[in-house]
């Protein structure tokens, strides 16, 4: 009949994931691993709790910091569901801002913050300076301007305070990955090869692991040496060195074809 109303087609998957099928299973599979991780961190915690208890000045604080990264994971798949999966400069996800990206890096400060107040919460200078950082972020954001360096700052405290707390130089590796992060997510954007996004993915959220393995460290008087330390993170920083220059020379991925179905 001329007034009868084509019947619905379902959904189609491709017009969300603009990748190529084993593209996309690496990526997600990425972001399925960033959303596990804290899980380790809550376990070492919940394991040497008495530990932490003893070595710590708000131990509470550590299940809220879990809380919050996972959030921020959370902040991170909408933003990236939002772009399409497909990373490009503009986009928020990447070089561009929108408030799923707002949320996922002002709660993954959050939780930064919660375990330097954690571990070092007894000074009251840490506390405002804990607070301006919270507060200051926002601002920055908003205004496209230092709020990675913001990041970086905490972060670094972060990694100190858990030493002073834990004695194990291993939760420095933390800002080793900070900086493999970047490694693949400048070539990510030079190159336009989107399984760099599931490398990025994986450096930006394997922090919580070297903090747990400081606890653990801590807690059974086994810390790692700073030769260890030392050697992983040259080792790290070379081969990074040596690969940089050809993943971003990758080719670029080509999106799917008939993101919206195939033509009639």
């Amino acid at each position: 009949m001329d007034n009868e109303t084509s019947a619905p087609t379902g959904y189609n998957i491709k017009a969300d994931i603009q990748l190529p099928i084993a593209t996309a299973a690496w990526v997600l599979g990425a972001h399925l691993y960033a959303l596990l991780v804290p899980l380790a961190l809550l376990l070492a915690v919940y394991h040497h709790w008495d530990f932490l208890v003893a070595n710590s000045t708000y131990p509470v604080l550590f299940y809220f910091s879990i809380s919050m990264m996972m959030a921020g994971i959370a902040f991170e798949l909408a933003q990236n569901a939002v772009d399409g999966w497909y990373l490009t400069p503009e986009c928020a996800s990447a070089e561009g801002a929108g408030f799923c990206d707002f949320m996922s890096f002002w709660l993954f400060l959050l939780s930064q913050v919660l375990i330097l107040i954690a571990f070092q919460g007894q000074y009251l200078w840490v506390l405002l300076l804990a607070a301006a950082a919270v507060a200051l972020f926002p601002v920055l954001y908003v205004r496209q301007v230092a709020y990675f360096g913001l990041i970086g700052a905490v972060g670094l405290g972060t990694a100190v305070a858990a030493y002073l707390g834990l004695g194990d130089p291993v939760v420095f590796l933390q800002l080793l990955m900070s900086s493999l992060t970047m490694v693949f997510f400048g070539a990510l954007l030079k190159s336009g090869n989107q399984a760099l996004h599931g490398f990025t993915t994986i450096a930006a959220t394997s922090g919580p692991l070297f903090l747990a393995w400081g606890i653990h460290g801590g807690a059974t008087d086994a810390p790692q040496s700073w030769w260890l330390v030392g050697m992983i993170a040259v080792g790290a920083v070379g081969i990074a060195g040596l690969l940089r220059p050809r993943l971003a020379a990758l080719p670029a991925t080509v999106r799917p074809r008939f993101l919206n179905g195939p033509p009639a």
